[in-house]
């Protein structure tokens, strides 16, 4: 059965153009126009995945998703104004999995949604965090399997890390010692027609969260550290 992605927005001519748009790539659609039917809708379907406008009427965007994100992973992508710069970055902050910019391309918006639903359909399965052929990384007791995009911390405790949070530490990883800069690590999370300058805050707020997952003071690191007006780098000996 095809993935069903939930609509919530509150203005009808956009719901029924993404919706007619995301049936003809094979996706299977529900609407909602505010937040308490959002609800409803999550609690009564299957969701694979929200698209959820931040300047919904009353309950707007972002309160709802801060309300519904600590019980449900349910990957969300807002539907964000041009303008809204603080709220894109605040979305992240909330747990938001990526946004896209109204007015959006077709093409973009089916290529987000698809990045996103098989992110968070990688295998994350027991036998998946023992996988060790080569893809499992290991860092100051941590392991990060590759494969299934799972960070374990050393208490064998699986950590929820968001695709974008994957894609800069496996960056990161990669050129261990090296300095990445800023526009190499949004380029990471970024497609081609996504617009960021070297002062996006985005990549903070993901750098941010990563540093809280791996309880990493910024301060004192011990794997993410701050090359000042330059980028990242990551310091800590690795083995795979």
């Amino acid at each position: 059965m095809s993935d069903l992605i939930l609509i919530v927005d509150d203005e009808e001519d956009l719901r029924e153009v993404v919706r007619a748009l995301l049936e003809l790539n094979g996706f299977r659609v529900i609407e909602a126009e505010n937040a308490n039917e959002m609800f409803s809708q999550v609690k009564e379907n299957d969701i694979s995945l929200i698209l959820l406008d931040i300047g919904l009427p009353e309950n707007d965007g972002l309160s709802a998703l801060k309300k519904m994100r600590p019980d449900s992973d349910i990957p969300i992508v807002l539907l964000t104004g041009k303008g809204d710069v603080i709220d894109k970055v605040v979305g992240l902050e909330l747990g938001a999995d990526d946004y896209i910019t109204k007015p959006f391309h077709s093409h973009e918006l089916i290529a987000r949604v698809k990045n996103v639903l098989r992110r968070a359909s990688a295998p994350k399965s027991p036998e998946a965090k023992n996988n060790n052929t080569g893809a499992v990384i290991t860092f100051n007791g941590w392991k990060l399997n590759v494969n299934s995009q799972i960070l374990i911390n050393p208490n064998d405790e699986e950590i929820f890390i968001t695709g974008h949070e994957f894609a800069i530490l496996q960056a990161l990883i990669n050129d261990a010692g090296r300095t990445l800069s800023r526009d190499r690590l949004l380029d990471k999370v970024s497609t081609n027609d996504r617009e960021h300058t070297p002062f996006d805050r985005s990549l903070d707020v993901m750098i941010a969260k990563l540093r809280k997952k791996l309880d990493d003071n910024p301060k004192m690191p011990k794997f993410i550290r701050t090359i000042r007006q330059v980028g990242y780098m990551f310091i800590a000996e690795i083995s795979n």
